[in-house]
């Protein structure tokens, strides 16, 4: 049996671009996965580099006021939010976000702005995991898919073959329309 049937949104969404946004959003399965896929690569990372270095000069076990703010797990840290703030400054996307064909883009559709970055990846982050990794289950519940940490960044994360047909669209709309602002149906396509 194929499944036909078309996605129909509430009443108040239902223009073309609606519709669009909507489809090139990430959903939360994906996400999570190119999460796991980030950890473990930061996690592996850190065993074959920063605790054979840190065992090399005998501080591994050195620490500040309480064992939590040990030289390996500030060493560690710094490689986690590095590794994501840099990774979506420089390409859009992390190593997990590359294998799932996800990336960040600018609410407008644009590229990052650095302050946008920090804000999403240390500032969001750091806070997501503060509260044990709660408030990444608000992209679940959001109409656009947003996390805590878009929302503080204004960032959505989408799939990128569907952010290029959305553009190519866009595009094809804007042209067609003499250079104004339409609100289309799908039908008009």
């Amino acid at each position: 049996m194929e499944y036909t049937e078309r996605y129909h949104p509430d009443t108040k969404k239902d223009s073309l671009m609606d519709k669009l946004d909507y489809m090139a959003t990430a959903h939360f399965f994906t996400r999570l996965v190119s999460f796991i896929i980030d950890v473990v690569l930061i996690w592996s990372i850190s065993q074959i580099v920063i605790y054979p270095i840190l065992g090399m000069l005998d501080i591994k076990d050195l620490h500040f006021w309480l064992p939590i703010f040990s030289v390996d797990n500030i060493a560690s840290g710094l490689l986690y939010f590095l590794y994501f703030v840099l990774m979506t400054y420089f390409f859009s996307q992390t190593l997990g976000k590359m294998i799932t064909g996800i990336s960040v883009i600018d609410k407008d559709g644009g590229k990052l702005s650095f302050s946008q970055v920090v804000y999403r990846e240390l500032v969001g982050r750091f806070i997501n995991n503060t509260l044990l990794y709660i408030p990444y289950l608000m992209i679940i519940f959001t109409e656009n898919r947003i996390g805590l940490h878009d929302f503080f960044a204004d960032t959505y994360v989408v799939k990128n073959n569907y952010q290029d047909y959305k553009n190519m669209i866009k595009a094809r709309l804007f042209r067609e329309s003499g250079n104004r602002e339409q609100n289309y149906q799908e039908d008009d396509l």
